[in-house]
């Protein structure tokens, strides 16, 4: 649209900062998501406690391989030596039991066995078993041995102390998860919360200013959902800049028109206190004439001040065009006889069907075909033909009247503006064609005015055309 080039509505880009928790509640509502699904990503984890299943696999396995080393060394070393000069890996205690399960030697801190274990292992089985007691788990592994069995135990708390190691690890990791999530959190809320603050700021510095000065910063290049709302709000102010505009413009006509009338008014009612008897009638005519002015042009500015609502407001249709025209020659024919104007038509068998609000387009016909009989003397002729073209469908009026100005052909659309015949000044209020031109562009439609032109070039009359798609 061109209207987002308009200068006027361009606003420097505030420098990039980042974004602070405190002034931006929509940061705020980032960084604690990010947050909370990291948290309970890592509550999860820690209480399905992978860690401490893994452990006990690996420690009884760790154990089991330990416990087979110390057998094979006190095999290799011979009968009777027992556990004398051997040395245990750290933390870990040894205990040696002869065929009958009776307790031979033992390291210092070697627990009690349990008699299932120890029964294994004299029937040649390895077995490990997990001990809870106050200072933590304990790991135990029986193995037998020639001469009977070997219990091998890790000191309490050792795999408590592996689980306690592996959790800090995660807690340490989850600081600094924590940390970049919140960086990454404020970075995000920069690209999003900053520019829908500037637009928010742009919007509130607007209230109660004038429409010159509101200023929505141009976003349009980042190519994302805020670039596209940066851009539909720099148009839709576009649009309400144009339309106060128009409405200023509007209202400045308006209050010209009715000036006109009423100081004719004012004249003709100082002159009627001043007049004689016979000029009296004279005077009451201008009057009566001034008033009729006076209520159609309120009339037509209502109407005119309503049309884009309305249009707005009413569902289109599909409807037949032929039929509409043809309906209205027919009607309109009938006043136009009375004025000694032949009104025909010129039309392609009906259905000639177009989409669209058929009452509305019915009152620019009948505003063109008015205006054709309004230009064309006794004898004059009206023409009203219809045409199917690619894609669209061409509607002509056409009259015999003196034609238009060149200089006015395109001015004749413009409100208030009136290029009437002598003798019907102030029979118009000169905002008819320009409701016409609305209501077609409303459809997406063209009208425009050309003159009709003899093998000599002389002018023989003037062309309405009104271009809709089909």
């Amino acid at each position: 649209m061109a209207i987002l080039s308009v200068p006027r509505l361009a606003r420097p880009a505030r420098p990039w900062r980042l974004a602070s928790l405190r002034g931006s509640p929509l940061a705020r509502r980032i960084v604690a998501t990010n947050l909370a699904a990291l948290a309970l990503l890592v509550a999860g984890v820690l209480h399905l406690d992978p860690f401490r299943d893994g452990l006990v696999i690996q420690r009884e396995r760790a154990l089991r391989t330990e416990a087979q080393l110390i057998a094979a060394a006190v095999e290799a070393r011979g009968p009777g030596t027992g556990l004398a000069g051997l040395v245990l890996p750290e933390r870990t205690d040894a205990a040696l039991y002869d065929r009958a399960g009776a307790l031979v030697a033992s390291s210092a801190g070697a627990p009690s066995v349990p008699a299932a274990l120890l029964a294994a292992a004299l029937d040649g089985q390895a077995a490990t078993d997990v001990a809870a007691s106050p200072g933590g788990s304990a790991f135990r592994a029986a193995v037998p041995l020639s001469s009977g069995a070997l219990v091998v135990s890790s000191a309490s708390g050792v795999l408590d102390d592996l689980a306690r190691s592996e959790r800090e690890a995660v807690l340490r990791l989850f600081g600094l998860a924590i940390a970049a999530s919140i960086g990454i959190g404020l970075v995000l809320a920069t690209t999003i919360a900053g520019p829908i603050a500037d637009l928010a700021r742009a919007a509130d510095d607007g209230r109660g200013s004038s429409a010159a000065k509101v200023r929505i910063p141009d976003l349009t290049a980042r190519g994302d959902e805020i670039g596209r709302l940066s851009g539909a709000l720099r148009g839709l102010v576009g649009a309400l800049l144009e339309r106060v505009d128009a409405e200023e413009r509007f209202a400045a006509d308006v209050a010209h028109e009715i000036k006109n009338p009423l100081a004719s008014l004012g004249s003709a009612v100082g002159a009627l206190r001043r007049a004689r008897p016979d000029q009296r009638e004279e005077l009451l005519g201008v009057i009566e004439h001034d008033l009729r002015r006076l209520d159609r042009l309120v009339s037509d500015i209502s109407n005119a001040s309503r049309l884009d609502s309305e249009l707005g407001r009413e569902a289109d249709a599909p409807f037949d065009l032929a039929g509409l025209l043809t309906g209205l020659v027919q009607h309109l024919g009938m006043v136009a006889d009375a004025r000694d104007v032949a009104v025909t038509a010129d039309l392609p068998p009906p259905p000639l069907m177009i989409r669209g609000l058929e009452a509305r387009l019915a009152q620019v016909f009948v505003n063109l075909i008015d205006n054709a009989v309004s230009f064309c003397g006794p004898g004059g002729a009206v023409r009203v033909a219809a045409v199917r073209r690619a894609g669209e469908v061409v509607v002509s009026v056409e009259d015999t009247g003196p034609g238009i100005p060149e200089a006015a052909l395109e001015r004749i659309f413009e409100r208030f503006y009136s290029e009437r015949p002598e003798g019907q000044f102030g029979d118009n209020s000169g905002l008819g064609l320009a409701i016409s031109r609305q209501i077609v562009e409303a459809h997406g439609g063209v009208i425009e005015a050309h003159n009709i032109e003899g093998a000599d070039g002389a002018v023989r009359g003037a062309r309405l055309v009104v271009s809709l798609p089909a």
